[in-house]
């Protein structure tokens, strides 16, 4: 398996897609990483306090991967609105609410995140998962977020935090090298339509929260650790995310020739050195929440 699985001429925003972000046209691979996920997931979402009967929107609902979750807290009576600047992954979503149970509760529209199209105080809580690290201006997104949720009524983010990522075994300075090349803003002109990612945002959360206006901030951080032996869900994440880090992180052609080497043969499968076969292989990525109130 070559570097970037035959994306070469995709940048980090295509590439790392997640089944619960804002682009969802994405290789199957990215589902098996958002399936390896799941309990961190499920579990930030039980933190975001929606109530039995809330109105809910959902914002860069993805494919809608949340929906089942969201669904079983707020019961029958409760309403969701997913909203995605993606046509594709409305469709995708449209296609899960068609064949689930709670389907009736969904409604689904196109638009973007930072000029919301609802009325203020729409909604009982606001639910964003994995989309923030995307936008330039994150709190101008929340801030709409507040806008159109009731006083009193929650919003809860979830997102990336990469500072916490740990891939070893590697020597220390190569791996404090490779974290310094991580996607933490703008990517080069031309590559994708998407010219923006912060995969160390999760810490910011909280801050941001309180920049926007909102009250009452919390939140939570969760670590995921890979280590032997692998689910097929994990081993499939992995073989593709590894030599991605390793090769195609948007820093790494700012290291030496030396350290490039290193990482291109951690990354390699064909390898003596693929990290991936080592008995102590660890991989270790970060989720952070923030909650506040209105």
């Amino acid at each position: 398996m070559s570097a970037n699985n035959g994306h070469d001429e995709r940048s980090h925003r295509s590439l790392m897609y997640s089944e619960s972000g804002p682009d969802l046209t994405s290789d199957f691979w990215i589902y098996r990483h958002f399936r390896a996920m799941a309990e961190i997931y499920h579990s930030l979402l039980m933190h975001a306090e929606l109530l039995p009967g809330d109105r809910v929107l959902d914002v860069g609902c993805g494919s809608g991967t949340h929906f089942g979750w969201i669904a079983a807290v707020i019961g029958p009576q409760g309403r969701i609105v997913g909203l995605d600047p993606d046509a594709d992954n409305v469709q995708l979503a449209q296609d899960r609410v068609a064949a689930a149970p709670w389907g009736r509760q969904v409604e689904l529209r196109q638009g973007e995140l930072a000029a919301l199209p609802f009325e203020d105080a729409s909604f009982d809580a606001v639910w964003c998962a994995g989309s923030l690290q995307y936008l330039p201006d994150p709190v101008g997104a929340i801030r709409e977020m507040v806008r159109v949720v009731r006083p009193g009524g929650r919003v809860a983010a979830q997102d990336v935090e990469m500072h916490s990522m740990i891939l070893g075994p590697m020597p220390d300075d190569l791996l404090i090298a490779l974290k310094d090349c991580l996607p933490r803003g703008p990517v080069e002109a031309g590559t994708d339509r998407h010219q923006y990612v912060d995969w160390f945002i999760g810490h910011k959360l909280r801050g941001l929260f309180h920049a926007a206006g909102l009250r009452e901030v919390r939140g939570h951080l969760r670590q995921r650790e890979y280590v032997h032996p692998f689910t097929d869900d994990e081993r499939g994440f992995l073989e593709v995310a590894i030599p991605y880090l390793c090769t195609a992180s948007p820093g790494i052609g700012n290291l030496s020739a030396e350290r490039r080497r290193q990482l291109a043969e951690l990354a390699d499968p064909s390898s003596d050195e693929w990290i991936l076969n080592r008995p102590d292989f660890l991989f270790v990525e970060g989720r952070a929440l923030a909650v506040g109130v209105r």
